[in-house]
């Protein structure tokens, strides 16, 4: 196991209670369709079920994952990985607002190029929010510059809570970041994020087949991620 997984394989786990404790609303902020999902999907799902108020901020539409298809190009599949995320929401977090920034896949700006996206993502941020957005350690633009994004929106914000998701960083053999807090699930939710991943079709199956290098997750990480407790720690 890579460090990150082999420190969070030896905490003891902690409950969606316990960490959506002494908060009011869950903000999930996620890089791409599927990463609120693959993140934080049964934690969402059990903020939810226990009546939080919910949203989801998707920051990129995601059209950058078959980027030789002829069938799919990139507006028809940000609409399909639109639809492919609503569907996910329908079972996660039915009551959850969405909220589509819809920036191009692969093209986050920075805080200074763009300073309305940081106000928008300030914006949807109540106080005494719970927010959980991508890791900057993860070996992706969009996670890291959503990261940036978000830190330059809420640093100044004392009421209100971040914590990180890895997702790619979770296989990197770089040093495990510190303070990670596992949340555990019962089978009964993570057969709900199980079938909340598969309706992102597009990136889980071969639904496009006509780019043989286009993105598709291999059933071994989407069983990883279904399987394993979701995994929280504070930016540094």
């Amino acid at each position: 196991m890579t460090p990150l997984l082999t420190s969070a394989a030896a905490r003891a786990h902690v409950t969606s209670a316990d960490l959506l404790a002494g908060h009011d609303t869950l903000v999930v902020v996620a890089p791409h369709p599927d990463d609120e999902t693959l993140g934080c999907g049964a934690l969402l799902h059990e903020a939810d079920a226990a009546g939080m108020q919910c949203r989801v901020i998707c920051m990129t539409d995601g059209s950058a994952s078959h980027p030789e298809s002829r069938r799919w190009p990139r507006e028809r599949l940000a609409d399909l990985r639109r639809a492919e995320l609503e569907s996910a929401l329908s079972l996660l977090a039915s009551h959850a607002e969405l909220h589509w920034l819809g920036y191009p896949d692969c093209g986050l700006p920075t805080p200074n190029e763009d300073p309305s996206c940081s106000r928008a993502l300030e914006a949807l941020v109540p106080e005494g929010a719970l927010v959980l957005s991508a890791w900057s350690g993860d070996p992706h633009i969009d996670h890291q510059m959503t990261a940036d994004l978000v830190s330059s929106a809420l640093h100044h914000r004392r009421g209100v809570r971040r914590l990180a998701y890895p997702i790619w960083g979770r296989f990197e053999r770089g040093p495990a970041p510190a303070g990670m807090t596992v949340v555990g699930s019962a089978p009964e939710v993570r057969e709900i994020k199980r079938r909340a991943l598969g309706q992102h079709a597009s990136q889980m199956t071969r639904l496009i087949d006509d780019d043989p290098g286009g993105f598709v997750m291999s059933d071994d990480v989407q069983a990883h991620f279904v399987d394993h407790p979701e995994i929280f720690h504070a930016e540094a």
